[in-house]
């Protein structure tokens, strides 16, 4: 595939990600990232690009938490039940139809954008911290 290809069908294309600038190591560690389990997934037509809303169980001192993700390469019902990792801390987002989006779900992007969630391994207790 040409360059000028991966670039313009291809936006996520390692070839063309450059690395971001170096962060603090307390800027890193003051993110609050933890495990949960999806335990509700409803469609969001009202977003521009196909997306759900889906909410996360972080557990017992977070409780649950809703975000909107673009991640409708999976079928809702398989994605009840996933361990999946989420920042819990960088503010809510005020979406179409006032839904508010309360954290963000960590994923892998493909080339094309695809995004596929970061999964935690099972067994891995909700609320669990990710170091």
């Amino acid at each position: 595939m040409s360059e000028d290809l991966i670039h313009r069908s291809e936006p996520f294309h390692p070839k063309k990600l450059r690395r971001k600038a170096n962060v603090s190591p307390e800027s890193f560690f003051g993110l609050d990232l933890r495990s949960g389990v999806i335990t509700s997934v409803e469609s969001f037509p009202e977003m521009n690009k196909p997306s759900y809303k889906i909410e996360v169980d972080f557990g017992p001192v977070t409780g649950r938490l809703w975000s909107s993700a673009q991640i409708c390469n999976y079928e809702p019902e398989e994605l009840i039940g996933k361990s999946v990792v989420g920042v819990l801390n960088i503010g809510q987002k005020s979406l179409p139809t006032g839904f508010l989006s309360q954290f963000l779900i960590l994923a892998a992007l493909d080339p094309d954008g695809t995004a596929w969630l970061l999964e935690v391994p099972d067994g891995v207790d909700c609320g669990s911290k990710i170091a």
